[in-house]
């Protein structure tokens, strides 16, 4: 009996031990949430006016939320540690090093992002770190003894917490449910805050949206399911659409544009972008009719897209902007839209833009196309070849009746995974329909990219048909022709079970075809670098006349700048790159630096030089600042 006293007397006193763990756990988080909402206060000072009552609580609610996350899900991973005896004291001393850590960086990165509007990452670190000349950073001692003082100043804090936890508030008797209190208060900020910016995404609603790109580490839930909400609907007034945010941070174009409006200035224009096409599957062979198109045309052979996604690639066509502006542009509601389309609407074009793929679902009809969202009329059909038809047929219904100058847009959609085309098309054998699971087992990739082949092989045969309307209607000498891709494709290029595009920057998913009959240029092949940020710039200036620099609308250069990119800026879904002939630099989502050779292999004797890498940053920044700032270099 006596044994089994003691027994229940030791288990009460394992349980008491590990209550007052997570209870210390729980309240050393719980103060460092306080302290880093208090040290990020003076990013609010970058959102928009509130004007509702919703608009008033997210923007109390965010601070805390995002910390508070942050806290939950280190409570979540400390807990099995609380099941140690004699763990509270090292579990208190490692709650104060993460949190006093991520402290400091909160206050440096509001000092770094005041100045370049760009948050502080493990790049910055890196680059820094490389930078023996200055030519990236050059922090005085000043700086150097702020932060210091500032870290100095949070560990003090750190060193209060432990006392206050350790000594008064685990031992307290005084009002025994204020910690539940205060953790149901920051769990209820946590679900709030983020169902309301997953309403707000869904629905558009930029005066909360906007704000994502001001917050540090904050990583937004996004959904369309909340998007019907009538309760936030009706609470911000936005029955009838989108509202658009009062306090724009995005300065694009950067100064009015000038552009010449004459007659003799007004091509039509049609862009036909293939979905998932690579590079080396442009030939004779694989795409006959868009090759011939290309040996009678401009022809830029060493052309990359700007994503190894549609959505980047896309974005990076239409607004010239470098992919990583994407996330804020779609946060501000596509910030006017893109200059060429809205270029293309002061001259009273016709606007026809025929996607066979959801291009609403993916953001782009708020973003790439937000000028002429009332013409985006998607394929219609029973599969995507049906869709893909019928893509043809609108634009050719466009080219012969219209009466004035037109602006195409053509997204087939056949050519991605899992690759469509009508029998008569099967040419490359053997062939096989490609399924996840023998990507996984990294069988022989040849028979998944002959399907790919005879999927190009019709959407080719499209495009010959698109020229051959043009030409029926008397048309082919005023329509500039583009044809090109979103990104590439990859077959196990790289290692065995590497397949389809997003996962790296090689040229197997980046690499795509560019080919432009421009009336008036004769024929001609180059070989210099280029990207898609640089066709809508190109189109703008040579096409419809205007004389700003090229700086006031677009990351891109002239595709006629024969001077090779040394640093081409590309993005996936969760990650961007530098990426240059030698290699890419991958940044994850919180910036850490991966150097990859062109196989996709890591590579760390490669570098990226600290003047590439401003270059870069300050491209991805410019339009976050107003047009007196200085140009960035070229």
């Amino acid at each position: 009996m006596g044994h089994l006293f003691i027994g229940g007397l030791f288990s009460l006193l394992y349980l008491h031990k590990v209550w007052l763990a997570n209870r210390s756990v729980a309240w050393m988080l719980g103060l460092n949430v306080l302290l880093l909402t208090l040290l990020s206060v003076s990013f609010s000072g970058r959102f928009p006016t509130p004007d509702n009552a919703l608009d008033v609580y997210y923007q109390l609610a965010i601070l805390p939320s995002v910390w508070g996350l942050y806290a939950l899900l280190v409570f979540l991973l400390l807990m099995p540690l609380t099941l140690i005896p004699g763990m509270r004291y090292l579990l208190i001393v490692l709650c104060a090093a993460m949190a006093g850590t991520l402290a400091v960086t909160v206050l440096v990165d509001d000092f770094i992002y005041e100045i370049y509007n760009y948050h502080i990452n493990w790049f910055f670190i890196e680059a820094y770190l490389a930078d023996e000349g200055g030519e990236f950073f050059d922090i005085s001692l000043k700086t150097y003894l702020t932060f210091n003082f500032a870290a100095l100043l949070v560990l003090l804090c750190e060193l209060a917490f432990m006392w206050l936890v350790v000594k008064k508030i685990t031992l307290r008797k005084k009002y025994p449910f204020a910690g539940w209190a205060f953790g149901a208060s920051v769990f209820t900020l946590v679900l709030t805050a983020n169902l309301t910016h997953s309403w707000a995404y869904a629905k558009n609603y930029a005066p909360i949206t906007s704000m994502d790109a001001h917050i540090p580490f904050y990583f937004p839930l996004h959904s369309r399911s909340l998007a019907e909400n009538s309760w936030l609907t009706s609470l911000t007034g936005t029955e009838d659409g989108a509202k658009e945010v009062a306090q724009a941070n995005i300065f694009y174009p950067k100064n009015e544009m000038q552009c010449r409006q004459t007659e003799a200035q007004q091509p039509n224009v049609i862009m036909v972008v293939l979905e998932s096409w690579r590079g080396d599957m442009f030939d004779a062979e694989v795409a006959p009719n868009t090759h011939k198109l290309a040996t009678e045309s401009l022809w830029f052979k060493d052309h990359y897209s700007s994503g190894s996604v549609t959505t980047r690639g896309i974005f990076a066509l239409m607004y010239g902007l470098a992919p990583t502006y994407m996330d804020n542009v779609v946060a501000n509601n596509g910030a006017g839209g893109p200059v060429l389309l809205n270029e293309l609407k002061k001259r009273d074009y016709q606007f026809g833009i025929y996607p066979s793929g959801d291009i609403t679902r993916m953001k782009l009809a708020d973003s790439s196309f937000a000028p002429v969202k009332p013409f985006i009329e998607h394929g219609e059909g029973k599969n995507t070849i049906e869709k893909d038809f019928d893509v043809l047929a609108k634009m050719t219904n466009m080219i012969e009746t219209s009466t004035k100058p037109f602006f195409g847009f053509m997204f087939f959609n056949s050519t991605h995974h899992q690759y469509y085309y009508p029998e008569k098309f099967t040419k490359f054998t053997p062939y096989k329909t490609p399924s996840i699971i023998d990507f996984k087992q990294g069988k022989d990739p040849k028979p998944y990219l002959n399907h790919y082949k005879n999927s190009l092989l019709f959407v080719d045969s499209l495009v010959g048909e698109l020229i051959d309307s043009l030409k029926k209607a008397d048309k082919w000498q005023d329509t500039i022709l583009i044809v090109t891709s979103d990104h590439g494709e990859e077959f196990a290029d790289t290692r065995p079970t590497r397949f389809g595009h997003g996962s790296n920057y090689t040229r197997y998913q980046t690499h795509v075809p560019l080919v432009i009959h421009w009336p008036g240029k004769a024929a001609q092949s180059f070989e210099h670098r280029t990207a898609s940020i640089d066709v809508a710039p190109t189109l703008l200036q040579e096409a419809l006349a205007c004389e700003n620099k090229m700086t006031d609308y677009a990351s891109g250069e002239s595709l006629f700048n024969l001077t090779s990119r040394p640093v081409q800026i590309m993005s996936s879904y969760y990650n961007y790159a530098f990426v240059t002939p030698a290699g890419s630099f991958v940044q994850n989502p919180i910036g850490l630096l991966e150097s990859k050779d062109n196989q996709d292999n890591s590579a760390p004797e490669l570098s990226l030089s600290p003047k590439l890498a401003f270059l870069a940053l300050q491209k991805m920044k410019w339009f976050y600042t107003q047009a007196e700032a200085a140009e960035p270099a070229q």
